[in-house]
């Protein structure tokens, strides 16, 4: 019988350490892209309000298709009815303003995955020239926050976009 030499063997073994480093680092880089947090590029402007949405509690949010309109109340699951609603309005580019307390984060989150349906049902149809554009404004958690948002918005102070 023979034996295959060794040496050919070792040097097979020494390219091991070099491919742990290569992995590593490899490992390393998608560690740390994964983690990188994601930051919003912010204008310093706010777009202008052309229909409010307020959420002081979790379920429940409040609608404004006006400064001076009377508000509608809507639940999570009434969604749907509430851009079917925005959806009749004959707008060219409107503003959506989702305002929101520290008490509404899953109903933020399932305003926004509604919304994103929405824009992508009207995109589809393409018979419909409306864009919406949606920014979350979060309330403080004093009484009179919705109010003063209300009477900025009343005002016109609260109109900074375009």
């Amino acid at each position: 019988m023979r034996h295959r030499p060794i040496n050919g063997f070792a040097v097979e073994m020494n390219l091991l350490p070099f491919l742990d480093l290569i992995c590593s680092t490899i490992g390393i880089f998608i560690v740390v892209f994964a983690l990188q947090e994601v930051a919003a590029s912010a204008s310093g402007r706010q777009l202008a309000i052309d229909y409010l949405v307020v959420c002081p509690t979790e379920q429940e949010v409040t609608f404004y298709s006006a400064p001076t309109a009377e508000p509608a109340g809507f639940t999570q699951q009434q969604f749907p009815a509430l851009f079917a609603r925005l959806a009749q309005r004959q707008d060219r580019i409107r503003n959506l303003v989702f305002a929101f307390t520290s008490a509404c984060f899953d109903t933020r989150r399932a305003f926004e995955e509604e919304f994103a349906e929405f824009t992508a049902l009207l995109h589809d149809r393409r018979d419909s020239q409306a864009i919406f554009r949606l920014a979350f404004r979060p309330l403080s958690t004093q009484p009179g926050a919705v109010e003063q948002l209300l009477t900025a918005w009343r005002g016109g102070n609260a109109s900074h976009g375009p």
